[in-house]
Order: C-alpha cells, then structure tokens, then sequence
C-alpha cells in the first residue's frame, strides 16, 4: 500500500469538537460528560446506561452497563446478540471496546462479575497499550465484540486446525464516526478475516454500523473495496504487524490471509453463538469464567437485582481520566507495514 494512502486513513480519524470559545478540542474515548456524574446512554435507543468506577487508563478503571432499571447486567451474557427491535439475520448487537484512533487495549472482562469492561494486562501486570504505527494512531477502526458468542478453547476450527480463544467474537466497525466505549452499535456483516493469535483462532468480523450513511452502500466486501478502496489492506496489515514494535513478531491468517464473505461469516457468527449458549446453559467447561446473568431465564446461573453478585457492583463513580504515559504515544515505524502493492 502506497504510504499517501495509509496516510490518508489515519488523518480522517482525527475528530474535534468546537468549545463556546470556537477552539477546538479534541474528543475522548469517554466523553466529558462522563465525568460529570452524569448516566451516558450506551445506545441510540438508551436501553443502557455507562456506569464507571476509577479512572481512565488505571488498574481501577471499570465500566458496567445497567438496564433501564439502573440496575447491573453482565455485558457479556445480558446484552443480546441481535436488536429486540430488528429482525434481519446479519444486523447483530456490538459493544464498542476500542473506538478508533485509541491506544488503551479495552476489552470485557470475564473474570469479574458481571462482566465489565475493563483495560487488558500485560504478562508483567502493567496495563498494556497497542502501538501507534506511523502515520496512524492505536487502531484504524472502531473495535469491539458481539456479545452472547464465545469462541471455546475446545471447540477447533476445521480448515485451521486452531482452537478458540476463548473470548467473544471480535469486531470492526467501519463507520465514520469514532465510538465510546461502552457504546451499544447495531452493526451489519460485511465479511470478516481469520487471524491467527499465538495457536488460537481469532475471527475479526468486519461490519459497518446500520446507522452510518454509508451503510446503504455496503453489503459486502466488494462494496467495501470500491467505496474505501485501500481499506481491506490496512486493516489486515495492522492485525499483521501490530505486535512488532512490542514483541517483535508478526501475525499470521487462516484462509491466506483472504476475507471471508458475508455469508461465511455470518455462519461463524451464529456457531459462535451456540458455543456461547452451551456456556451459559451449563453445557460447556466455564473454568474461572464469570456467568452470572439477569436475563437467561434457563440458565443455572440465573440471578437478579438483589442477589450478591449484581449488588457487589460499585457504585456509579466516575473519574477525571489519567492520561497514557508518555512512551505509548509515540510512534512506531514498522518498514513492511509500508510495502508498495501492485
């Protein structure tokens, strides 16, 4: 990919904000108003609200969603995999983990329950970051999950060989407009890679938010290579490459490295789904996964308002955030992530 191009993707995420004064400020990942005490809506409906405790990019940090009710519901078993309100077999439920141009590795956490979304660990402890690769800054797309999937450690992907990782299925999302975190999106399925994560299989399914302007557009990955030619590339160059300034290795793909198409990967997604109910059903090893839920009336994990495990959620507690240090903001220059394409 020519470097004006990359360039050029990383320069249309840079969104700002106008002050009463007519500056221009630059737009977080969890916006002021979070900070004001305030219950942000985490989707365009607001059936969800954010609930936070501790500061942004600290081991403190955590963010809960609550039902209309205020109360507590695991982000991973209570958020339901397609909008109650649609019935298209490709639009599913996202929750916005990364919003693009971030650095802050968010993701759901399982271990803790009901399931917030919390900032990764590295191997040492210390919070861990992804890296700005020049010219672009953290991730090049919205990035989350669809919740109520699971890809089973146990369960192995046939043409790969690779066991899941043991996470719900990853997603990008193609919109123009940066995320929250914590954000509810109602996406559609484009298509979607297979990345290869350290032996495991990793699906990243590609989707664009329904709400988009682009969304009429876009049905598949051809429509995605005409109206944002180059993009396919720089997303499967960055899932290649992003581990090289930290850890010096390169990724590797399932299928050549080639996108799968939308109904592929649709079909990915419901298996996924169904690995995810055997989960919260008791069907399936759930190790030091925390299952505890509001809303699966048949599961064994069942619980409610006043049971302990929902009223051990902190209270609503949100901080000014702490900024990244320093050393993650610098860029990183990866030689093959510039290579010239046919």
């Amino acid at each position: 990919m020519h470097l004006a191009k990359i360039a050029a993707f990383a320069l249309l995420g840079y969104t700002t904000a106008a002050s009463s004064s007519g500056a221009e400020i630059p737009t977080l990942g969890l916006t002021d108003e979070n900070y004001r005490g305030e219950r942000r809506c985490a989707d365009v409906d607001c059936l969800y609200h954010i609930r936070t405790t501790g500061s942004l990019h600290t081991k403190e940090f955590a963010l809960y969603l609550e039902n209309r009710q205020g109360v507590p519901i695991s982000i991973f078993h209570d958020i339901p995999f397609q909008p109650e309100t649609r019935n298209e077999p490709d639009v599913f439920n996202m929750v916005v983990e990364i919003p693009r141009w971030k650095i802050a590795k968010f993701e759901t956490n399982k271990e803790t329950v009901m399931n917030p979304i919390k900032q990764d660990v590295e191997k040492d402890g210390s919070l861990r970051y992804m890296p700005n690769m020049f010219p672009m800054r953290g991730y090049p797309v919205n990035y989350g999950a669809i919740m109520q999937t699971y890809e089973d450690p146990n369960f192995i992907t046939s043409e790969t060989g690779t066991v899941g990782d043991n996470d719900p299925i990853d997603v990008v999302e193609l919109s123009e407009t940066p995320g929250y975190v914590g954000q509810v999106k109602q996406v559609k399925i484009l298509g979607g890679l297979c990345l290869i994560d350290e032996g495991e299989t990793d699906w990243k399914v590609v989707t664009i938010d329904i709400n988009d302007p682009m969304a009429q557009y876009l049905s598949n990955m051809d429509d995605v290579a005409q109206h944002y030619p180059g993009l396919q590339e720089v997303i499967r160059d960055w899932y290649t490459y992003y581990k090289v300034p930290y850890e010096g290795v390169q990724n590797t793909f399932g299928f050549g490295g080639r996108y799968m198409d939308k109904e592929y990967m649709t079909s990915i997604v419901y298996e996924t789904h169904d690995l995810w109910r055997a989960l919260i059903e008791g069907k399936a090893e759930r190790a030091d996964i925390q299952t505890a839920t509001l809303t699966n009336v048949d599961s064994p994990y069942k619980v409610d308002a006043s049971s302990p495990e929902v009223r051990s959620v902190p209270k609503n507690d949100p901080q000014p955030p702490t900024p990244p240090p320093e050393k993650y903001q610098r860029w990183s220059f990866v030689p093959s992530f510039f290579k010239d394409r046919p």
